[in-house]
């Protein structure tokens, strides 16, 4: 008796197991967290929203610095803008290898020290981050939590509910320009919580980058490389310089073309040290960086 107890509990157990994990799965397969409007949005998630088509020809693919920079829609070269929020070459070995994304034909790395750096915090929401025995309603569980809690707190007469205000969502962008004091500040700031180790600090993205290399060449891929510009108002930290001479090494190691465009741009076009102003300095750094992508 105590065994056929034990099936039947065991039985119970296993079906609800089994319905929890077929909701999960349709849950995930649903996209309605990235397409309902109810959610605020993660750079990826707007880069699939805006580009649906399940191969992406021609990617250029960087941090934060390039999504302020590169005007996708005012260029003629056809590339599809992947710059996010903590972007790292880390990060795009795994979005490549586990097959996130297809690329065509053409991929530029847009580097900088930031898409280099170990150290940075990443973005948690990013889908690559997500292990493979991880529920998708627990990965997406601060989001999912959010949601019902607004829910519960409008049925109650407490709150509203929320409209599908993220339906016209946009990357971050970047406007006005900072005084030079204020690059002065940003400049020691960086330096202190991202650069003061030194070029130790950068070993594991610069590896990385030969994985992107290894991997676009076994799928017939032309990757190209570019150091983004920075603001020539203030001085570069001498890590940053480092950093960069590193990843130069890397690319002609691999036989990869390196495009430097430190000095590119003028101050003008700067909202700080490395972020572009959106409405003047990106339109010129798309019309500068053209000339190169379509070669």
């Amino acid at each position: 008796m105590k065994f056929v107890k034990f099936m039947r509990r065991g039985g119970l157990i296993a079906a609800v197991l089994l319905i929890a994990l077929a909701f999960d799965l349709v849950f995930a397969a649903s996209g309605w967290i990235q397409e309902s409007g109810y959610f605020w949005l993660d750079d990826y998630e707007l880069t699939r929203r805006d580009h649906p088509e399940e191969v992406w020809d021609r990617v250029i693919y960087g941090s934060s610095e390039l999504t302020s920079g590169y005007r996708e829609e005012l260029s003629a070269s056809g590339y599809v803008n992947m710059g996010m929020d903590y972007a790292t070459m880390i990060d795009l070995a795994e979005i490549l290898e586990s097959g996130t994304i297809s690329v065509g034909s053409e991929l530029v790395l847009a580097l900088n020290w930031g898409a280099l750096c170990d150290i940075m915090d990443t973005n948690p929401s990013y889908e690559w981050h997500r292990k493979w025995y991880e529920p998708y309603v627990y990965f997406q569980r601060d989001r999912v939590a959010g949601f019902i809690n607004d829910t519960l707190k409008a049925l109650a007469g407490a709150g509203e509910f929320r409209s599908r205000d993220y339906l016209t969502q946009t990357k971050a962008y970047y406007y006005g320009t900072m005084s030079v004091p204020e690059l002065e500040e940003r400049v020691a700031k960086l330096h202190e919580l991202y650069l003061a180790g030194g070029l130790a600090d950068f070993q594991n993205n610069l590896a990385a980058m030969d994985e992107v290399f290894a991997f676009c060449e076994a799928n017939g891929i032309r990757v190209r490389a570019l150091w983004l510009p920075e603001n020539p108002a203030v001085e570069l930290d001498p890590v940053d310089v480092e950093v960069r001479e590193a990843a130069r090494a890397v690319c002609e190691a691999a036989g990869v073309e390196f495009h430097d465009m430190t000095d590119a741009l003028g101050a003008e076009c700067f909202h700080d040290t490395g972020h572009m102003e959106y409405a003047y300095g990106a339109v010129k750094f798309t019309e500068v960086l053209d000339k190169w992508l379509v070669s």
